[in-house]
């Protein structure tokens, strides 16, 4: 169908976004003006309202007839388009519906009160879909309070913890890499609700099963990758990526992105699986910002004995390597499980090996501190949603080399904030809903 659309039509159409504001402006000001009139020192305006509402009508109207033209070239969700163009249509019959019985006196003031109520109503939620064929349904919510997520259908958002690459070896490359050069250059355009070209880039499976014009990614072969020859067209072909207006990848993106492709394009390696190069590890660490964190993960240490990783699974926590160039573990506690003493005290046997530590919800308790006070060499450590207190952080004196720690949902307060702030590596620290003055949203 998108071939049989003349270029005029599409070129028509593209004007949607422009003229789509006006109708916006005037019908707003066409309800400030209907309520205001309402008093004394604002009645003199009410001769502009009807001149108002003709304005935003008719703009209305405009922007219905060109926004039908632009979803004729495709690529939007089709049940967002339809209630947003059944939304601008009902929006332009209700402004005229207005205008026309405003001429009828004795209803007049009954009509203008309950019609600029559900005009104002059905122009938030037809820009709401505008916005969210344009930008994706969560980009409005993204930053909102929880209770307001929770109203709007999303699910709540503990903390804003992002993750924290504290090596560059551990560094997921599309995780971590790819996905923020996506999310920031090409989502705006290939997303649930705005699906260009067919092409969708939210995850790792949408972006290798490709678009319209065929694979978007070919493992091993950056050259022959659609997505790839699209961001390195000249800036003035129709076909570069992101289009006119926005932002391009930058030399070092572009770099990256080939240097992904080219290693296989796999989903969960990391840095050094894919053994990078030097050249590429440097650019990288400038990249992310990595700076000049603790030694510890550059420290080479032995293989840690499969009996005591046998021992520690059958006690209750989840293991594996942080890479496979390194022997460090990131240990966890299985969903749902409580940790007790006893079970603590094994993780001594890997002491030296523990580098990340997540305890969350595990019933872990001041008493509980001291043991893990004994992993000299942790650089991250998750203690939320545990009954402990400022005398138990008051028993973490050793961890010297920790980066992060996350205590949210616990009962710490300000004292704990004071204790940890000498730790000369850490980085972050969480405490959304404790006792710290501030953290209650």
């Amino acid at each position: 169908m998108e071939n049989q659309v003349s270029d005029f039509v599409l070129f028509i159409g593209r004007f949607h976004p422009l003229v789509v504001h006006l109708p916006i402006g005037f019908l707003i000001l066409a309800v400030i003006l209907g309520i205001s009139s309402k008093f004394e020192t604002f009645k003199g305006a009410y001769h502009l309202l009807d001149l108002t509402l003709w304005l935003g009508a008719l703009s209305a109207a405009m922007a219905c007839a060109m926004g039908y033209m632009l979803s004729l070239e495709g690529g939007y969700d089709t049940d967002t388009v339809f209630l947003h163009q059944w939304g601008g249509i009902a929006l332009a019959i209700l402004a005229f519906a207005l205008l026309a019985y405003r001429k009828k006196a004795k209803i007049r003031q009954l009509v203008q009160r309950i019609g600029f109520a559900v005009l104002l109503l059905l122009l938030l939620y037809t820009g709401h879909l505008g916005g969210n064929l344009t930008h994706g349904s969560s980009y409005l919510f993204q930053y909102a309070p929880n209770p307001v997520r929770k109203m709007a259908g999303f699910p709540p958002k503990i903390d804003r913890v992002h993750k924290e690459i504290t090596h560059i070896d551990s560094a997921l490359v599309f995780e971590d890499i790819i996905t923020p050069i996506l999310d920031a250059r090409c989502i705006t355009c290939h997303n649930n609700d705005k699906i260009k070209g067919d092409l969708l880039l939210t995850s790792f499976e949408s972006v290798m099963k490709g678009g319209e014009s065929g694979d978007a990614i070919i493992p091993g072969n950056s050259a022959e990758s659609e997505l790839f020859k699209r961001i390195t067209l000249p800036h003035d072909h129709e076909d570069f990526m992101p289009p006119e207006g926005k932002a391009p990848l930058s030399k070092e993106q572009i770099g990256f992105m080939e240097w992904w492709i080219d290693s296989g394009a796999k989903t969960n390696a990391t840095l050094a699986d894919l053994s990078a190069s030097g050249e590429i590890r440097d650019k990288l660490e400038k990249y992310l910002k990595i700076g000049k964190y603790n030694t510890i993960l550059n420290n080479p240490i032995d293989p840690i004995n499969p009996s005591v990783v046998d021992d520690l699974r059958a006690s209750g926590f989840n293991l594996a390597s942080l890479s496979e160039n390194l022997n460090y573990l990131e240990v966890s506690a299985k969903i749902g499980q409580k940790i007790s003493m006893n079970q603590l005290e094994k993780l001594t046997k890997a002491k030296s090996h523990i580098v990340h530590l997540d305890l969350k919800n595990s019933g872990i308790t001041d008493e509980s501190l001291t043991i893990i006070n004994t992993l000299p060499n942790l650089i991250r450590l998750r203690l939320d949603q545990n009954p402990i207190t400022d005398d138990g952080i008051r028993k973490l004196t050793d961890l010297s080399n920790l980066e992060y720690l996350n205590l949210s949902f616990t009962n710490i307060s300000n004292a704990s904030l004071a204790l940890v702030k000498d730790y000369k590596n850490l980085k972050q620290v969480y405490h959304y809903k404790t006792d710290v003055s501030g953290t209650e949203e």
